[in-house]
């Protein structure tokens, strides 16, 4: 899990929230009302519901695009039972959610693979790509 989450209001404009996503190097934003967290934007979401449709991405709010309602999981859950959630929900990201209802992280298939490629030894070639794990590359 990572508890450094990126967030942002729903009244964002999606142009400042990709401006914000991309300062921060993540891929997603969890969108907050109140510091209370109501969904989530992806880089997908981004691409295939404001970029294709060709839709001005400084006239679109945030909570018109997020994904909601959120798919969460308690701090105390396994690794399974996240992969599990994701599986059921075809998903990449689980928001983690304390027992006082706070956003306490986000857990995503590239941690999981990183996780398991160190459980591993990062022997496994095909898991190190998935975890993305940093060797270098022309891309980076």
């Amino acid at each position: 899990m990572d508890t450094k989450v990126h967030t942002i209001e729903g009244d964002t404009n999606v142009k400042d929230c990709a401006k914000s996503m991309a300062k921060g190097k993540s891929g997603y934003a969890v969108v907050v009302k109140s510091g209370i967290a109501v969904g989530i934007v992806t880089e997908r979401d981004l691409v295939w519901k404001v970029i294709a449709d060709n839709v001005d991405p400084a006239k679109v709010l945030v909570r018109d695009i997020m994904s909601t309602p959120l798919i969460t999981i308690e701090p105390s859950a396994t690794m399974t039972d996240a992969a599990k959630l994701m599986t059921d929900y075809k998903v990449r990201r689980i928001v983690v959610i304390d027992e006082n209802g706070s956003l306490a992280g986000i857990v995503s298939s590239i941690d999981m693979a990183k996780s398991l490629a160190k459980e591993k030894g990062f022997a496994d070639v095909t898991l190190n790509a998935i975890a993305r794990l940093e060797t270098g590359g022309p891309y980076q």
